[in-house]
């Protein structure tokens, strides 16, 4: 009998204890490795996950904050399914299915601020895949793919369509709240 992987995922997280260390350490990546990757000092959060089977290690999991400006890309793409708020409007994306070519994305808008909001998908979402394989909107087909006026905490989902000129892979869509300069929001839609 096989056990689903969510089941291990799952009784992983719940069967992890939280503790500190009593004194400083080198870090490994993997069990029984010559070079450490660093250091952590005493008192250092970690969250025990499991014994390894030489039963010398323990693998760990900590949470670090690294500076922006160490990434070549500071872009923190979100799940299918995840609230994200830029600027008062909150985006959710429903679902993402890809055929060949394109690309269908159900997204929910939902305006918070107090007066509407002029929601334009060709204007506020952009879509592309790796190697600069970019998504155009279909501006034939779906729903709210033109222009939505959207009163205050009122939503609307919209259905839109992308086509690409080769099939998509590592796909992340962007979600603006106002033409020009403002926050954005990412997703990585799973394909």
């Amino acid at each position: 009998m096989r056990i689903p992987f969510f089941v291990i995922v799952l009784a992983g997280l719940l069967f992890s204890q939280e503790t500190t260390l009593k004194e400083s350490t080198p870090i490994f990546l993997k069990p029984g490795e010559e070079n450490s990757v660093g250091n952590l000092d005493v008192g250092m959060p970690v969250t025990k996950v499991k014994l390894d089977k030489s039963k010398k290690y323990i693998k760990t999991t900590i949470d670090v904050y690294i500076p922006i400006n160490a990434f070549t890309d500071a872009r923190v793409a979100l799940p299918i399914g995840t609230d994200q708020i830029a600027d008062d409007i909150k985006y959710k994306v429903l679902s993402a299915k890809i055929g060949g070519k394109q690309i269908a994305v159900k997204v929910k808008i939902t305006n918070q601020r107090s007066k509407t909001f002029d929601f334009s998908a060709m204007m506020m979402m952009k879509i592309g895949g790796k190697s600069e394989n970019r998504g155009e909107l279909n501006p034939f087909k779906g729903k709210y793919q033109d222009l939505a006026i959207i009163k205050p905490k009122q939503s609307v989902t919209a259905e839109l369509y992308f086509d690409f000129k080769r099939p998509p892979a590592n796909v992340e869509l962007s979600c603006k709240s106002k033409l020009g300069l403002g926050e954005e929001v990412f997703y990585q839609l799973g394909f």
